[in-house]
């Protein structure tokens, strides 16, 4: 990368799957000082503009099935960085590593990635990761998991999310663990990997594990090596939980967001099974707090929105101040713009993102109750519930539902089932039946997605 005219903070981006041409870009940035932009091989050729022109790289490596994206993104950009297509780097990673050697001096608190987010405040953002909360994040990992050059894991999360970096590869890679690098997540081949290759550790999102309990090869694995199943990014319902752990497999609930951790907190193994539906107590190297709307600690049991200060914490956003003050207090904490509470032994519940609470009445009704409610009827496959607009109580209560394969249930019957289950205002005004509920780039129930349709729809009625 040196011939590119490349210098210490320039920034290098890739448009590609998960390989190890891809890690390997990566660990020739981290020596030289650049800085890695991953780009979202989901985005549009107009949001790939938008991050091309806001990171300014010098250069993208791209992968062939996106070089029609890259090139129409392209079009829209005046000073064009250098392509190059990433398979043409395959093999000269293999080089001994006395060849490539450091020649910059990097600082805890220089940038070594910038990974796109919705962010706290919303909107696309690039988040600044400093090498020190890369570092801490990994010991932190590395310790309350007990990592070791025994464990194995697969990578589901794509590298244009922090899941797919410092969730486990980076812990791993440092402790001489086996990285499975898989180009893109399928329940089928998931299954695959884990049982072939031993895998001791998997970590996915909660769509990503029920996706793979659908599997037909799910009866059948054993998964005999796996120590624990992770679940990050969102809460996974009580009845995925029970299918792994009926199953034999230990499953615990993970928190963290791209601007702090993301590995947070943990749970000891001891206490895996009677707090099932926690994310675990404080981690290491990490302050967290939960705060009231009048701007006190919470106590136990009380709601309020969790703040996370310490070396795991970002450096902002890049090129935007007023974004990153709304953020970041001056005292250095992280709001992180999630709902929260936390038991007397001081383990940690996810309520519900803040900015999807939704207010009905002067209630403040959290959906991830309902949608549990709605899950508990026998042909549920899966829920989201949201607010739309209203005119009388400023929002109402929505739902989108995809039935299990054989079910025929009204809307009707839906709210019919869950009028002994839930107080009157909380049950969905509007229920709806879908095909398929849409999902973002990693996984995740894509809740401002369909906040917009279904507002738009009712407005037309």
């Amino acid at each position: 990368m040196e011939e590119i005219g490349l210098r210490k903070g320039d920034r290098v981006a890739v448009l590609s799957y998960n390989s190890t041409e891809y890690l390997a870009i990566y660990m020739a940035s981290l020596k030289k000082g650049y800085i890695l932009a991953p780009l979202s091989w989901r985005a549009s050729a107009k949001e790939l503009a938008f991050m091309v022109n806001d990171v300014e790289p010098k250069v993208i490596f791209y992968h062939k099935e996106f070089e029609d994206l890259l090139q129409k993104s392209l079009e829209q950009i005046s000073d064009k960085p250098v392509i190059i297509n990433i398979e043409e780097l395959r093999g000269l990673h293999k080089e001994e590593p006395g060849k490539f050697l450091r020649r910059e001096i990097i600082s805890e608190e220089d940038i070594s990635m910038l990974l796109y987010t919705g962010g706290t405040t919303g909107g696309l953002k690039a988040a600044m990761i400093p090498y020190r909360q890369v570092i801490w994040n990994a010991l932190n990992t590395i310790v309350s998991w007990g990592l070791s050059p025994s464990d194995i894991a697969p990578v589901f999360f794509p590298f244009f999310h922090t899941g797919g970096w410092h969730v486990i590869t980076i812990p791993l890679y440092i402790v001489r663990g086996t990285l499975v690098i898989v180009k893109r997540f399928d329940p089928d081949e998931a299954i695959d990997v884990i049982e072939k290759e031993r895998c001791t550790i998997v970590i996915a999102v909660p769509t990503m594990f029920h996706m793979i309990t659908k599997s037909s090869k799910f009866k059948e694995a054993k998964f005999e090596s796996v120590r624990f199943f992770k679940s990050g990014g969102g809460t996974s319902p009580y009845d995925l939980v029970k299918i792994y752990w009926d199953k034999g497999a230990k499953y615990f609930q993970g928190y963290g967001l791209t601007e702090a951790g993301p590995n947070l907190l943990y749970t000891p193994e001891a206490t895996m099974r009677e707090k099932v539906m926690s994310v675990g107590k404080t981690g290491f190297f990490v302050e967290l707090k939960i705060v009231k709307e009048d701007g006190s600690e919470a106590k136990p049991g009380e709601i309020g929105e969790l703040y996370v200060r310490g070396p795991v914490v970002f450096s902002g956003y890049w090129k935007r101040p007023k974004e990153t003050q709304e953020t970041i207090t001056p005292d250095g904490w992280v709001r992180t713009g999630d709902l929260f509470t936390r038991d007397e032994d001081g383990y940690f519940y996810f309520v519900e993102r803040k900015k999807f609470m939704i207010k009905s009445g002067g209630e403040n009704i959290y959906p991830s109750e309902i949608e549990e409610a709605i899950r508990a009827h026998p042909g549920v496959e899966e829920v989201a519930v949201f607010g739309v607009p209203d005119p009388k109580w400023i929002e109402a209560v929505a739902a989108v539902i995809k039935l299990k394969t054989g079910w025929s249930i009204s809307p009707e019957e839906i709210k019919s089932f869950l009028r002994n289950k839930l107080p009157g205002y909380k049950i969905p005004k509007y229920v709806w039946i879908v095909n398929e509920i849409p999902k973002t780039a990693v996984g995740k129930i894509d809740y401002v997605g369909l906040k917009k349709k279904y507002s738009e729809v009712i407005s037309r009625e």
